[in-house]
C-alpha cells in the first residue's frame, strides 16, 4: 500500500541519520559538554583530626596526607570552643546591626547578598587586638555585651589550636624542608621552621555576617566565585545559620561551601557539628613551603584550595550566615627569595602604587579586590616589584611560570594572556584565579559580532564600584587590610578552540533536526 510504501522510505532515510545522532551522543565530545553542567553534586568529606592529636609527638602523616591531597583538613574536639562559638555567632549579627552602618564594613555582592564584617588582628610578640568598633562605644547592645563576654575565650582557643596545627606541621614536614625555611632583612633573624614562620606572621582576622533579601539579586548566583587565598593558610569555623531576630534560636550549619577537588571538579563540602575549627592552605604554601623541599622524592607538597561561597535566599528572610577566618600571613620581615624585598614591603609598595586609595595587599582574598587598580594594565609596577622573568606572566597579583606550551602560543598565532577560569581575559592584578593561557582572541572577536552582543566596558570599570573609603573591607588599628572569604582559583586553559567542538556538535544536531523536519514535512 502507499501507507507502507512512505514509511519504508522514511525508515530508509532515518536510519543513517539515527545512527550519526547515537555515535555523537555516546562519544566523548558529548560527555565533554554535559561534564561541565554537573558540577555541584559531588559531596566531599572534610578529613578530621582531634585537637588532642595535634598535641602529640608522632609523625603518622596523617595531617600532612589531608593538607597535600584536599587541601584542607577539619580539628574537632577543641576544648570548650563549641559553646563559646555558638554563643558569639548568634551574638554577632544583632550586634552589628545596633552599631549601625557608620561602625560596620558591608559589601553588597551581585547577586544581592550583603556581608557585613569587624575586622581585627593578632600581632606577634603583641598578641590580639581588639575590634575598635566595639571598643569606641562606651555603651553597647546587649547582643554586643554577650559576644564581648565570649570573644577573648574565643580568639584564645582559634590562637592555640593554629600554634599546635603549625607545629604538628613543621614535625611532619621538618624532614623534608630546608633550613632555614625562610632569611629575613634582620641581622641574626631567620625562620627555621614551619611554627617559627606561622609565630612570626600577622594573624588576621575577620568575623562576617552574610544577609541576603530573597527578592534580590539572582537566587542561583554564585556569591563569590572560586579562588585560592594568598596567604599561608586560613583557619576558619563553617558557616551557620543564625536568627536576625533571635538569638537565642538555635543555630544551623550553613550549605553553599564549595571546594574544587584534587580532580578539578567542583564539589560541596559537607561539614558536622563536630567540625570546630577548619584549616585551609593558601597559595603561601607554594610561594614558600613546596619550593624548598630537599634531600627526599617521598615530600608531599601542600595543595593549594581554590574555593567558593554561594549563599541562596533563605526560607525564613530572618536567617542570616555568620562566619570567622583567621588569615596566616609571613613575617612582614621575611625576604622574597627572588626580588630580595621582604613581604612586608612588597605589601606596602603594591598599597602605594594604588591610586584607588583603598588598602590593598598580598593577603588579600577578597575576589573583588584589586591590587595597582590604574597601574596593572602597565606591569611595571607589579612586575618590577615581583621580578617577574621571561619565563614568567604577572597574573592573578603573583609571577607564575610558563610552561612548554604557553611559551609557543605566538607560533600558533594565539596571545599569551592572564585568562580568568570563564576564559575571559582579566587583568593580572586581580583576585579571581586567573592563569597564564593560550588565547584567540580573533575568534572571541569573531563571535562577539555574530552573537549581536555589546561587550564594551567602559577602562576601568569592574562592576564593582565603591563609596568613598568602603570597599567592603573596613580595617581597624592593626589590621592591613585583609578580608577573607571562604573561596577558589581555578587554572585557566587555552581558549584558542574552546567552542570549536561545541559548534560542531550543535551544527551536526541542527543539520539533523533540519533533514527530519523536511522528511515529516514531505511525508
Amino acid at each position: 500500500s502507499t501507507y507502507a510504501l512512505c514509511m519504508h522510505l522514511l525508515l530508509l532515510f532515518l536510519t543513517p541519520i539515527l545512527s550519526i545522532m547515537k555515535l555523537l551522543l555516546s562519544s566523548s565530545l558529548f560527555s565533554l559538554i554535559t561534564a561541565s553542567s554537573v558540577s555541584t553534586d559531588r559531596v566531599v568529606n572534610p578529613s578530621r583530626i582531634t585537637f588532642e592529636s595535634l598535641g602529640r609527638i608522632d609523625n603518622d602523616s596523617l595531617l600532612v596526607e589531608a593538607l597535600g591531597t584536599d587541601g584542607f583538613v577539619s580539628v574537632t574536639n577543641i576544648p570548650g570552643f563549641k559553646q563559646s562559638k555558638h554563643s558569639l555567632m548568634s551574638n554577632l549579627h544583632s550586634c552589628m546591626m545596633g552599631l549601625g552602618d557608620d561602625a560596620v564594613a558591608a559589601h553588597y555582592f551581585d547577586d544581592g547578598t550583603i556581608r557585613r564584617s569587624f575586622a581585627t588582628a593578632t600581632l606577634p610578640e603583641v598578641g590580639a587586638q581588639p575590634i575598635k568598633s566595639l571598643e569606641d562605644l562606651e555603651l553597647l547592645s546587649e547582643y554586643c555585651q554577650s559576644l564581648q563576654g565570649e570573644l577573648s575565650s574565643f580568639r584564645s582557643s582559634v590562637e592555640a589550636t593554629t600554634k599546635l596545627f603549625s607545629q604538628k606541621l613543621s614535625t611532619e614536614m621538618g624532614v623534608y624542608l630546608q633550613t632555614p625555611l625562610m632569611t629575613s632583612n634582620v641581622d641574626g633573624v631567620v625562620y627555621d621552621s614551619i611554627s617559627e614562620v606561622v609565630a612570626g606572621g600577622e594573624h588576621l582576622e575577620h568575623f562576617h555576617s552574610y544577609q541576603k533579601d530573597s527578592f534580590s539579586g539572582d537566587a542561583e548566583a554564585t556569591t563569590i566565585e572560586l579562588h585560592t587565598d594568598q596567604g599561608f593558610f586560613i583557619a576558619f569555623t563553617p558557616g551557620l545559620i543564625a536568627s536576625s531576630q533571635d538569638p537565642t534560636k538555635q543555630l544551623k550549619l550553613s550549605d553553599g561551601f564549595y571546594v574544587q577537588d584534587r580532580y578539578g571538579e567542583k564539589a560541596a563540602v559537607k561539614f558536622s557539628e563536630e567540625d570546630d575549627l577548619v584549616f585551609m592552605i593558601g597559595d603561601g604554601a607554594n610561594q614558600y613551603i613546596n619550593n624548598n623541599f630537599v634531600g627526599s622524592t617521598d615530600a608531599t607538597p601542600l595543595r593549594s584550595t581554590p574555593h567558593a561561597l554561594s549563599f541562596p535566599a533563605q526560607i525564613d528572610s530572618s536567617d542570616v550566615r555568620v562566619w570567622y577566618g583567621l588569615m596566616v600571613l609571613p613575617p612582614n620581615n621575611a625576604l622574597l627569595r627572588s626580588s630580595g624585598l621582604t613581604h612586608g614591603e612588597v605589601r606596602e609598595a603594591l598599597m602605594d602604587a594604588s591610586t584607588s586609595g583603598d588598602s590593598i595587599s598580598l593577603g588579600c582574598s577578597s575576589q573583588d579586590m584589586k591590587a595597582v587598580i590604574h597601574t596593572s594594565r602597565h606591569l611595571s609596577g607589579p612586575s618590577e616589584i615581583l621580578n617577574c622573568t621571561s619565563d614568567e606572566l604577572f597574573c592573578w597579583y603573583r609571577c607564575q611560570p610558563l610552561d612548554d606550551e604557553l611559551k609557543t602560543c605566538a607560533d600558533r598565532d594565539l596571545s599569551l594572556e592572564c585568562v580568568d577560569s570563564q576564559g575571559q581575559i582579566t587583568e593580572p592584578a586581580q583576585h579571581n584565579g586567573a592563569a597564564p593561557a593560550c588565547y584567540n582572541s580573533t575568534a572571541m572577536h569573531t563571535h562577539d559580532e555574530e552573537d549581536g552582543h555589546d561587550h564594551t566596558h567602559d577602562d576601568g570599570d569592574d562592576e564593582h564600584t565603591h563609596d568613598d573609603g568602603d570597599d567592603g573591607h573596613t580595617h581597624d588599628d592593626g589590621d592591613d587590610g585583609h578580608t577573607h572569604d571562604e573561596d577558589m582559583g581555578t587554572k585557566a586553559t587555552s581558549t584558542g578552540s574552546r567552542n570549536t567542538d561545541g559548534n560542531l556538535f550543535a551544527l551536526s544536531l541542527r543539520t539533523s533536526y533540519i533533514i527530519i523536519s523536511t522528511i515529516l514535512t514531505v511525508w
